[in-house]
């Protein structure tokens, strides 16, 4: 009897590591989906006002993954006064003209 029992259990925590991974794999993926389309968004934000980007700004947005932290990129771009004034805000050097 123990040892029946002892084998659903075994197939009961089985599946629900599986569940459980799954779900937790979806949660990621959504959030990879989300920080990659908010990073999209802010350089055609930033490509449409100010024209070509420079590699440092694009390297900044690639390498940016916080969901929280590319929103706020989008509402700063949507404000800046140049983009030389949004590279200031990065941390950036200035863009040669």
């Amino acid at each position: 009897m123990l040892e029946e029992r002892s084998a659903q259990w075994k197939d009961e925590y089985i599946q629900r590591g599986v569940l459980l991974g799954k779900a937790e794999g979806i949660s990621i993926g959504e959030a990879r989906g989300e920080s990659r389309g908010l990073g999209i968004a802010l350089r055609d934000l930033l490509e449409t006002r100010f024209g070509s980007l420079p590699s440092s700004v694009l390297d900044y947005i690639k390498n940016s993954s916080d969901v929280d932290t590319l929103r706020q990129l989008m509402r700063d771009a949507a404000r800046a006064e140049s983009l030389n004034a949004f590279m200031s805000q990065l941390g950036l050097p200035a863009a040669s003209c």
